[in-house]
């Protein structure tokens, strides 16, 4: 699978941008090669954490909130294997990119190179990750679950709008990282908090009406409802929760990128 990666043909573009994405497809398939060396299941191995936090969150769980899904322990299984997907491939992710443009420091110091390839190489590695093993299992529950031809065509584009999700924040981690070194250990902590505020292994209803307002500001918990509407959903599209996720992770990529670009000038100085 990593092969595929790495006999990957590029695309007709101009000369500057065939350079960075060969640079990035390089990087990516470093990183995915350092991590799964002389493992057997190779990038097989990710799949890995998300099976088994959803057995144990059914395990421990299914019986007790199996009535907030039709009484239905199996719809429990397929509600929070979705959940943990993109809450592992959002944390996942964002901290490897937080790191990369200081861990590839010495680098940059000695070749002419744009840091921002090395943040985006940890974020392709990991969805290569994704591309090659659960995302596959996402499509298929949203064919056989939904019997909704156009829910199944949403998946990818939601599962596009998780990955500009990870780029914006990703790319605004690694920037901020150059010159707040702390920040890794914030993140750890802060990544934590997002997970227990997205729905991923109780029902939203358990939330009091309160504090639920609050929760949906949380745009991993909007990713997961997106894409939990596209993959478990029956009946007429709520093509508003699906847009309105969409919309706010074009956002975030965009406000990453501009403050990845703004604070780069100044990165040589501290690397």
């Amino acid at each position: 699978m990593i092969g595929a990666l790495a006999r990957g043909s590029m695309p007709a573009v101009p000369a500057g941008w065939r350079r960075h994405l060969e640079l990035v497809r390089m990087s990516a398939l470093r990183l995915l090669k350092t991590r799964y060396r002389g493992t057997s299941l190779g990038v097989l191995w990710s799949f890995a954490n998300p099976i088994l936090m959803t057995a144990l969150y059914t395990t421990i769980f299914g019986t007790a909130f199996a009535s907030y899904y039709g009484g239905s322990i199996l719809r429990y299984v397929f509600s929070a294997f979705v959940g943990v997907t993109v809450v592992v491939f959002f944390s996942q992710a964002t901290t490897e990119a937080l790191s990369s443009v200081v861990a590839n420091g010495g680098l940059l110091n000695k070749i002419a190179l744009d840091p921002e390839i090395f943040p985006i190489a940890a974020l392709s590695a990991n969805a290569f990750q994704q591309l090659t093993t659960t995302f596959p299992v996402v499509l298929v529950l949203a064919a056989v679950l939904t019997h909704d031809p156009l829910r199944a065509v949403l998946v990818p584009i939601v599962f596009a709008g998780v990955l500009l999700l990870c780029a914006g924040f990703g790319l605004a981690l690694a920037a901020f990282y150059v010159f707040f070194r702390d920040l890794l250990y914030l993140w750890g902590v802060f990544s934590f908090v997002i997970w227990m505020t997205c729905p991923v292994f109780y029902p939203a209803a358990l939330v009091p009406a309160g504090i639920r307002p609050y929760l949906t500001m949380n745009p991993v918990g909007m990713a997961i409802g997106a894409l939990r509407e596209v993959t478990l959903g029956h009946g007429p599209i709520d093509f508003s929760l699906v847009g309105g996720f969409l919309a706010v992770a074009i956002v975030c990529a965009c406000v990453g990128h501009a403050l990845f670009r703004a604070l780069r000038r100044d990165f040589m100085d501290l690397l």
